[in-house]
């Protein structure tokens, strides 16, 4: 905005009257003009240096993280192709064990070996490997110490590997050298893919560094640029001052600029009142027209929680006081990511992400201002969510497979054999639901099928296979949507064959594993006779203490056989599932947790008994004893009520024992639901059990002093 020609209004006349007057202008010269507008062109001639400088150093840094981020995608690789290799290795020994050709699973283990091996070097020299895509890239060597230390242990367990594997890739191992090779892998599977869960690990710490040092830059230049336009503008209204009209250009160039910004643009006076230029996104971010001298805190106040607000108000009011180090308190911004609930042109709720930056604008040692800045910042929360839960299920998915290697290989087949089973009747009872089946009918399979998930749930929660558990419970949710509506046929079940097919997917793979550990002379599969598990009874303590872990609490499990009874008795499915859905729903309801056990005189941790034996006619008695806190009756009335069951006057004439039995109905829970409880499916299982063998169930409990169940079953059963 230096232009020497005079700028003209509407009706032809100059607004500059410095410029309008030729004497003026002639008595100026050239060199009045250059001392005129000096400082203007130094203050330009730095903000250009200043976007040059942040430029170069946004596309230095860019490009440097650019690199991390290959680096980080091939190291995640890596860990994949260190369970390839082992996968490969370990299905190349079944099919030659088995007398198949294992040309595939071969080759599988040479592409993975060749690729993890020169992906292994670029990382330690840096070289051109594969990408992702296939196509070559330049890996360059990694940084840091964490990151060499971590190539350093690897390179030690990779030679060795190498070693071991030579004859296989070769083709000419011997048995031995096969069995070698096996061992090797197992022994350091897991070791080799934590160090390159390290090495990943190091290298994300580089990129976010470097992130963060770009970000720094990017706030110094904008804040160095802003103050530079500021000043700018203060010297430029100066020497214009008798200049309407370019007073006027000036501040329609300047709306211009805040209504074309993406962000949300404003400064903040002492008062914590918005200056006179806003963005015109504000109003899109914030969901409300902005203008100036409101308050930033009666616009923020539908947006936050009362605490959030206080701690925003503390937070800004710390800023204009000039003894506070501003870079020693960004770290602690309240508002760095804020969740919103606005409503959108459509009149409908959207949930958001808001990042609010605050920069101070000093005049000398006094704060003048600060420039807070506005983004929308929902795509990137997302994305993090997502990779945040990708993340937690290949956790949770690793875990579970760790958990079965080290698992009894007798205990994990036989649940793998059950898993199927009951797997196949839920798929069998889908099918047989058509598009016309009828509301009550739908219903009723809704309930088997409940029934047959959570009994499979409870034995995966009781062998620690959290990845199980974990689908198990999503397909309940499904059902426990359908168990909600108030109409349902069944074309409403058409979304529940994908969860499914993905459990038996999963149920394969542990199949895999159960072979892949059976030893020579194992018992066939379907031919065990429940005397080969190791310990029938550590499922059932794992549970407990499973179960009581996940909710906060503390329990002690006493497991007693009585009248010739043995352990063996809990190898029988049913036994088994019985004992399992007694104990779950005994921690997650019965037992309180340390606290509420304290105040009641309690010891901390609640105490189970489980007893087995034969009573004199010859039937089996399980009998489950808590010291937890009771039924609350008067809880299961009112959920009675809120069921719609009963009639608040129908309920008055009905029992305790009557309302007691009512836990055992489908769909019946007075818990919040998670992945223990509040699906009103446990007892459920339980009493078709019992039916289904043939038995009955007695039900004691006493208000604050613990529950009792007794389960008595024939002895053939």
């Amino acid at each position: 905005m230096t232009a020497t020609g005079a700028t003209a209004t509407a009706n032809g006349r100059p607004t500059d009257k410095s410029l309008a007057s030729p004497a003026l202008a002639k008595r100026q010269g050239p060199s009045g003009f250059s001392r005129r507008y000096r400082d203007i062109i130094i203050a330009v001639t730095l903000f250009i240096v200043i976007d040059l400088g942040v430029l170069v150093l946004n596309f230095y840094t860019s490009f440097q993280i650019g690199e991390d981020a290959l680096g980080v995608n091939l190291a995640g690789r890596q860990r994949m192709l260190s369970q390839r290799m082992t996968k490969a290795l370990l299905t190349l020994d079944i099919e030659q064990r088995d007398g198949r050709d294992g040309a595939a699973a071969l080759d599988e283990l040479r592409k993975a070996v060749t690729l993890f091996d020169t992906s292994f070097k670029g990382f330690q020299n840096g070289a051109t490997v594969p990408g992702g895509d296939g196509k070559p890239v330049y890996l360059k060597a990694a940084e840091g110490a964490p990151a060499a230390k971590a190539l350093e242990d690897a390179g030690v367990i990779w030679s060795a590997y190498q070693l071991a594997l030579a004859p296989v890739l070769e083709a000419r191992a011997t048995p031995e050298q096969m069995a070698e090779a096996v061992a090797f892998a197992r022994a350091n599977n897991v070791k080799l893919l934590g160090l390159m869960n390290g090495l990943t690990t190091a290298l994300e710490v580089n990129a976010s560094q470097r992130a963060t040092n770009l970000r720094m830059v990017q706030a110094a230049g904008i804040l160095l640029a802003l103050l530079n336009f500021a000043y700018i503008l203060y010297k430029f209204l100066s020497s214009l001052r008798r200049a309407d009209s370019a007073i006027l250009e000036a501040n329609e160039e300047n709306a211009e600029i805040l209504g074309s910004v993406r962000e949300g643009l404003f400064l903040l006076y002492g008062d914590l009142t918005l200056g006179t230029q806003i963005s015109a996104s504000v109003k899109t971010l914030l969901g409300r027209q902005a203008v100036p001298g409101d308050s930033l805190l009666e616009l923020l106040q539908p947006l936050l929680f009362h605490k959030d607000l206080t701690d925003a108000r503390e937070y800004m009011e710390l800023l204009f006081s000039p003894h506070v180090r501003e870079n020693l308190v960004q770290n602690i911004n309240p508002l760095t990511s804020v969740e919103v609930n606005l409503t959108g042109a459509r009149g409908m709720e959207e949930r958001k992400y808001l990042s609010f930056s605050f920069n101070r604008v000093m005049d000398g040692a006094t704060v003048r201002h600060l420039l807070v800045t506005m983004q929308d910042i929902t795509p990137r929360m997302v994305l993090e969510k997502q990779l945040d839960a990708e993340r937690s299920r290949a956790r949770k998915e690793f875990s579970s497979l760790v958990q079965a290697l080290k698992a009894d290989s007798v205990t994990l087949r036989r649940f793998v054999e059950r898993a199927e089973v009951q797997l196949l009747q839920v798929n069998d009872l889908l099918r047989s639901v058509s598009e016309v089946t009828g509301n009550a009918e739908t219903r009723k399979v809704i309930d088997k099928v409940f029934r047959l998930i959570h009994a499979f749930k409870g034995e995966a929660s009781a062998l620690d296979l959290e990845l199980l558990a974990g689908l198990a419970n999503q397909f309940e949710d499904g059902l426990q949507t359908l168990r909600n509506a108030p109409q349902i046929t069944g074309e409403s079940l058409l979304n529940l064959p994908l969860p499914l097919e993905n459990l038996l997917e999963k149920i394969t793979l542990f199949r895999q594993i159960t072979r892949a550990q059976a030893p020579q002379g194992a018992v066939a599969p379907g031919a065990d006779d429940g005397t080969h598990a190791s310990d029938p009874l550590a499922p059932l303590y794992s549970l407990a203490q499973t179960v009581a872990r996940d909710l906060g609490k503390q329990v002690k499990t006493q497991v007693v056989f009585e009248n010739q009874a043995s352990p063996a008795l809990l190898n029988r499915p049913a036994l088994n599932d019985i004992a399992i859905q007694l104990i779950r729903n005994a921690v997650a309801h019965g037992i309180e947790t340390p606290a509420e056990r304290v105040s009641a005189g309690k010891p901390e941790a609640g105490a189970l008994a489980l007893q087995l034996g034969y009573k004199d006619t010859g039937d089996i008695e399980l009998r489950l004893r808590d010291d937890g806190s009771g039924l609350n009756l008067a809880r299961i009335r009112e959920r009675l009520l809120q069921l719609g069951w009963y009639s608040a006057e129908d309920l008055k004439d009905v029992s305790d024992s009557q309302v007691m039995m009512h836990i055992f109905r489908p769909g019946f829970s007075t818990s919040d639901v998670n992945l223990h409880a509040g699906r009103g499916v446990g007892l459920d299982v339980v009493h078709a059990l019992v039916q289904g063998l043939g038995g009955h169930i007695r039900l004691q409990s006493t208000p604050g002093a613990g529950t009792e169940f007794t389960v008595t079953v024939p002895a053939n059963a």
